[in-house]
């Protein structure tokens, strides 16, 4: 009786993920068959499938030749890159510090900065827009990875702290008696063992600011230095008659996305845990 409740649970949990990975899945299948279609035939029928002898390459070709997607890609991995790097940079120091380091007023200053986490964006963006206008950082991709870095590192403090603090004392202790310094004891002891929570932080906000569209929206309007989602809007409004081209460009701009995704998936329960250790 005990192993029929237990496969009967399991059956429903199984049935419960697979819902889950299709209702997931199958906007970006969608959006990969209809971009084969032409705009006839998907009128015809969005849910089936392309005509296989027929396929709308062409849609693909027009957004790499005249759109120019990957010079918006190059812009967006520039901002992207950025923005990790200084949050990893800021975030690791910081947060060895309040792991591991007792200084006067620590809890303070850790509250006030996990604090700025429930501060929405849209509250500080027109401050954020009038200061980078009077630093002439409007049109610039410095203005968009200086705001990731304000939205973002409190969050990139929260979860390496709590990382940071399943790091044994002892493995520090040993490595300052060996004669490492603080530069050493981060290099050697903190970014190696707290790696699958570095490594979560590089996935989800690469994720998060390739897939941004409301912050380079605001802060650049040239049009040689917007960002793909920034493209993609102006596409979507441009040729909103002909969707198998939209679907296209939206493809295109997925593909990065989950390519970092499915190269370092493993990480990120990892990394989620050893937030969550203490």
């Amino acid at each position: 009786m005990k192993r029929l409740k237990q496969k009967v649970s399991r059956s429903i949990i199984f049935l419960l993920l697979l819902f889950l990975a299709i209702s997931n899945l199958y906007p970006l299948v969608f959006m990969f068959i209809n971009s084969l279609k032409t705009h006839p035939d998907y009128l015809k029928n969005p849910f089936s499938l392309p005509n296989f002898q027929h396929l709308a390459w062409e849609n693909y070709q027009t957004m790499i030749s005249q759109f120019k997607i990957f010079n918006l890609f190059k812009n967006t991995f520039i901002i992207s890159t950025f923005t990790i790097g200084f949050i990893l940079l800021f975030g690791i120091i910081a947060s060895y510090a309040f792991s591991k380091l007792k200084f006067l007023g620590s809890n303070l200053i850790y509250f006030l900065i996990i604090s700025s986490m429930f501060v929405p964006v849209q509250v500080t963006i027109i401050p954020i827009y009038m200061l980078f206008s009077k630093l002439h950082l409007v049109n610039t991709y410095w203005s968009v990875i200086l705001t990731y870095l304000g939205m973002f590192l409190s969050e990139a403090i929260l979860l390496l702290t709590a990382a940071f603090r399943g790091i044994p004392d002892e493995l520090i202790e040993a490595a300052e008696l060996d004669g490492a310094g603080y530069v050493d004891v981060i290099r050697y002891v903190i970014v190696p063992m707290g790696r699958p929570a570095i490594i979560l932080c590089i996935i989800y906000y690469f994720i998060v600011t390739w897939n941004d569209l409301f912050t380079p929206m605001i802060l650049i309007q040239d049009m040689n230095l917007r960002t793909v989602m920034v493209a993609l809007a102006a596409l979507i409004s441009r040729y909103s008659g002909d969707p198998t081209f939209q679907f296209a460009g939206l493809v295109l701009a997925a593909i990065p996305a989950i390519l970092v995704y499915a190269l370092f998936q493993r990480y990120i329960i990892k990394g989620i845990g050893a937030g969550a250790s203490r």
